[in-house]
């Protein structure tokens, strides 16, 4: 379930085709994980997501259950001690469903109801906002002024929000009702004690992961290919696990011959 939007979504076994998307993508991180959850997700009842109306928030969450789906809860990366006179290797290592858990949002009491779904209003004030979807932000994006843009889309009020106050609540009561999973992890080294803090970015980090893992989708192709004399198409269309027993079985043919 996404955290913001409460939409449920379920998540196919990839096939070669999801795993070529994956490894030949040279598109930016944000279209490139909306495309490829577009491919491979859809609502318990098999209905397609509106990816692009979704909160921006939870794409990041997407992308992580998507991670979690094909590879596995537990997330392990590293990094080197920052102290000069240690530089030793420092593992961080956590569970993909309490990182979710860590940043599930939350309704500030400072904010009122207004007349239109999905819009709030924040107290004492004329500020009305909505949260922005991802669509909003790819548009964003696309903008000599992005910021402007983004603001444009999503707040309205009579007055500018140049008081750094009033800003400072507006970005205050986005960030609790739709939390940035784009945030840093911590660890300690094991030599020194030094803590560290590394930025985490969930869609850059799935598509990477997802790019290493499927590597190797080329070379299993290609072999069987060459044992089966199936053509590529076929062989593409085959759910991963299938595809790679069959590999398995060429390669401990092959290393007895």
């Amino acid at each position: 379930m996404l955290p913001v939007s409460g939409i449920e979504f379920v998540v196919r076994e990839p096939t070669g085709l999801d795993e070529l998307y994956i490894v030949e993508n040279s598109l930016a991180p944000m279209p490139a994980l909306l495309g490829l959850a577009s491919r491979v997700a859809r609502t318990s009842s098999g209905a397609e997501v509106d990816w692009a109306g979704i909160p921006a928030a939870d794409l990041g969450a997407a992308a992580l259950i998507i991670r979690r789906t094909w590879l596995g809860d537990v997330i392990s990366t590293d990094a080197r001690c920052p102290e000069s006179a240690c530089g030793e290797r420092i593992d961080v290592t956590f569970g993909i469903g309490d990182y979710i858990r860590h940043h599930r949002p939350r309704r500030p009491r400072s904010l009122g109801e207004t007349a239109d779904v999905g819009w709030f209003a924040l107290a004492g004030t004329e500020v009305q906002f909505r949260i922005p979807t991802v669509g909003d932000v790819l548009a964003a994006q696309s903008d000599d002024a992005p910021t402007d843009e983004l603001f444009r889309r999503c707040v309205r009020t009579e007055r500018s929000l140049r008081a750094r106050a009033l800003a400072r609540r507006l970005d205050r009561a986005l960030s609790a009702l739709a939390p940035s999973l784009n945030d840093l992890v911590g660890g300690g080294c094991p030599a020194c004690g030094q803590q560290i803090e590394l930025r985490f970015d969930p869609i850059g980090y799935t598509l990477a992961d997802l790019r290493n893992t499927f590597a190797g989708i080329h070379y299993q192709t290609h072999a069987i290919a060459a044992a089966y004399g199936w053509p590529e198409d076929v062989i593409l269309a085959l759910p991963r696990r299938r595809r790679g027993s069959y590999a398995s079985i060429i390669a401990d043919e092959r290393s007895v011959a």
